[in-house]
Formats: structure tokens, C-alpha cells, sequence
């Protein structure tokens, strides 16, 4: 019975404390601008244990008038339409469902977070309504009118999920037309001007990199070849120049020699007969060419 008594007076002692100096023991912080003029005031919004109940805040507020009045009742100088109507169809909504009266940390004075849930159905469609200022210029966001949400969540902008596949379905037009988009995102080289809109030939939808670059066409690795580019590609901004000695312990001099026993009179291209590390492809390209 004792142990009850002194959990009694300790309840109460701290619930007397909270009522007289609210600002020392419960306060997450000061009051928005707006709200300066009710600082110690906390019961004109807050009901003891039943927090901040919408209608304290719609006694000072009404929702057909915000963006258009201020709390007064007075018109705005600067009328917000978007918040005007954002508000219009909440008024039998919780207003902290988005809002908050005090600075907390990490968050601004007013909004705590925004609940896309809380407007209207067709506001939630319609992202452009309030989203428009944020719409990037570029082809892309340009063609799309109000479906947002198809590619980004209501967390934050990114990460955002696109999806290419449904993108190219919807218009068989956009097909190989990847450089509508992404001509920013170009490398300034030379292979990559010549690719044209080709991108897909190396890229995926997912991500830049990796990318898969078909080097066989012009020459295999191999053991002997590792895939290391700037070993024989010695000028990143013209990828068509290349030079094998970077590896091969020959001079010109030595490989001119060494051709020219063969006939051989023409060998500044030497991808054109080796393709790979294999000597009989090398002389059976020869042959060929000297057909």
C-alpha cells in the first residue's frame, strides 16, 4: 500500500509540473511565426491527454479560407490557389496529419510531413497541382501531363522508379530514341558521337553502368588481352585510335621489318588481319585481303 502512495504522489507531482511550466518539461520547440502570439498559451490548442484535436485548430482556421485569409479573416496580399485547394476538401481531416505548430528538429515550422492519403482522390492523381514548379525541364517531363506518381513515391523525388518498357509499349515511336532524353548524359568521345541513338547496343534501362561494349567485332580478349581500355586506346576523347604497343615489346621499326618479309606493305591497321591473339586467323585474314 506504501509502494501505491508514493507512485500516487510522484504521478502527481509530475502532472503539476507539466501543468505549470509546460515550456521546461513537454515542449518540442518554439512556436512558428505565425503562432508567436500563443506561447505559454499551450491549452488553446492542446486538450490535456488527447493531444492537438482538429477542431482547436479550425476554431482559428476555416479551410475554405486558407491560402485565401489569413487567421484574422483578413485577404492575402499573395493568395496561394495550390494551398487554397489543397485545404478545400479537408475539413473534416486531422490537420496534424501534415502540419505541426512547433519547430521540431530536422523539420520545418508548419509542414512535419505531408500525407498524400489525406486529399482529395482526384488531388491525388493530379500531382501536377502542386508538383508543377518542381517538373524538370527536360523531353522527357515534357510529355508527361499529370500521372508523377507512375515513376516517383510521396517520400521524396528520388530515388524514382521509370519504367522503359511500358514507356517504349505506350508509343512504338520512342523506339531507339534514347537520346531524346538522355543527350546530356553523352560522354563527349568519339565512339559515343558516333553511336548515335544506339544506346541500348551497350546500356540497360536499369543503370549507365555496367555497360556491355561487343569488342569483338573489332578485336577478342583473351588472356593474353585484358579488357583494360586505356592500354591500347592512349586518347580517351577518339576511341577509333588505338595502339598495340602498349603491351608488345616491338618497335615500328621491327614490325615494319617484320612485315614487309611477308609482302606485307600496308599493315598501320592492325585489327584489320589480327582479331585476336591467334597467328592462323591472322594469316588467313591476310590471304584474304591480298585476294
Amino acid at each position: 500500500m506504501k509502494q501505491f502512495y508514493i507512485i500516487f504522489l510522484v504521478f502527481s507531482l509530475l502532472v503539476t509540473a507539466v501543468m505549470l511550466w509546460p515550456g521546461l518539461l513537454v515542449n518540442p520547440g518554439n512556436l512558428s511565426e505565425g503562432h508567436q502570439k500563443l506561447e505559454g498559451g499551450c491549452l488553446s490548442c492542446h486538450t490535456p491527454l488527447l493531444g492537438t484535436p482538429s477542431s482547436q485548430c479550425v476554431s482559428c482556421h476555416s479551410a475554405e479560407e486558407i491560402g485565401l485569409k489569413d487567421a484574422s479573416g483578413r485577404e492575402l496580399v499573395e493568395p496561394d490557389s495550390v494551398a487554397a485547394l489543397l485545404h478545400r476538401e479537408l475539413q473534416a481531416s486531422e490537420c496534424v496529419a501534415c502540419h505541426t505548430e512547433h519547430a521540431l528538429p530536422g523539420k520545418g515550422p508548419l509542414l512535419a510531413a505531408m500525407d498524400h492519403n489525406v486529399p482529395a482522390t482526384e488531388l491525388q492523381k493530379n500531382c501536377t497541382v502542386c508538383h508543377e514548379p518542381d517538373r524538370p525541364e527536360d523531353a522527357l517531363h515534357a510529355r508527361v501531363e499529370t500521372s508523377c506518381n507512375e515513376c516517383h513515391g510521396t517520400k521524396r523525388w528520388e530515388p524514382a522508379d521509370f519504367d522503359h518498357e511500358s514507356w517504349l509499349r505506350a508509343d512504338l515511336s520512342r523506339s531507339g530514341s534514347c537520346a531524346r532524353c538522355h543527350e546530356p548524359d553523352r560522354p563527349d568521345d568519339t565512339m559515343h558521337r558516333d553511336a548515335k541513338n544506339s544506346c541500348s547496343d551497350c546500356h540497360s534501362t536499369k543503370a549507365w553502368e555496367p555497360a556491355e561494349f561487343d569488342h569483338d567485332q573489332w578485336f577478342r580478349f583473351d588472356r593474353s588481352h585484358p579488357a583494360d581500355c586505356s592500354t591500347c586506346h592512349d586518347n580517351p576523347a577518339d576511341y577509333k585510335r588505338y595502339t598495340c604497343y602498349g603491351c608488345h615489346e616491338h618497335s615500328k621499326r621491327g614490325v615494319a621489318a617484320e612485315h614487309r618479309e611477308e609482302g606485307i606493305r600496308e599493315f598501320s591497321n592492325c585489327v584489320e588481319c589480327h582479331r585476336s591473339s591467334n597467328e592462323d586467323e591472322a594469316e588467313r585474314a591476310w590471304r584474304k585481303i591480298r585476294r
